[in-house]
């Protein structure tokens, strides 16, 4: 895949694993960056791209190889155990829900159980899903297409329906 210029990416999950012509000893500060979401600022000739380092007020700027990422798209907002953030939340087998407060490597912070406000514990991700926590995911936004007559827009509108002008 080419990207260019304000593509939005998303960085992979073990993307140092990934075998590649870029050599870098920053791997450790690039980690952090795993599952966010960057803007490319310069394409190279052979794909890699260049970003800034994410949406922080830090000016650092990172190498890509273009093995390393993926283009961001909406199927890309599904919540994963390896993309798991603050304020993403579980859901018992009960329904009962717990926010996460925070996320260190596999370690998650939550909230207590329904009171999104107060601090719970912390839990190995691996806990959490032998617990039968599940993923709760973004609800997909449905755009419907309305089809209406001039009369029900008319009606709706308390209008005449000799005075509705459709704009183009």
């Amino acid at each position: 895949m080419k990207y260019k210029a304000v593509d939005k990416i998303i960085v992979k999950e073990n993307f140092w694993e990934i075998e590649s012509g870029v050599y870098t000893n920053a791997f450790d500060g690039m980690k952090k960056l795993v599952g966010r979401i960057l803007e490319v600022l310069f394409v190279y000739d052979d794909g890699d791209v260049y970003t800034k380092q994410d949406d922080s007020k830090d000016d650092t700027r990172w190498c890509w190889d273009k093995d390393w990422i993926e283009l961001y798209t909406e199927s890309s907002k599904e919540i994963t155990w390896d993309t798991l953030k603050w304020k993403d939340v579980l859901v018992g087998e009960d329904g009962d829900e717990i926010m996460v407060l925070g996320v260190l490597n596999d370690v998650v912070f939550t909230s207590e159980t329904d009171e999104f406000n107060c601090t719970g514990t912390w839990y190995h991700k691996q806990e959490l899903q032998s617990y039968g926590y599940t993923l709760k995911q973004p609800t997909p936004t449905i755009v419907e297409k309305l089809e209406l007559t001039l009369d029900q827009i008319a009606e709706k509108f308390g209008v005449d329906v000799t005075n509705i002008k459709i704009k183009e």
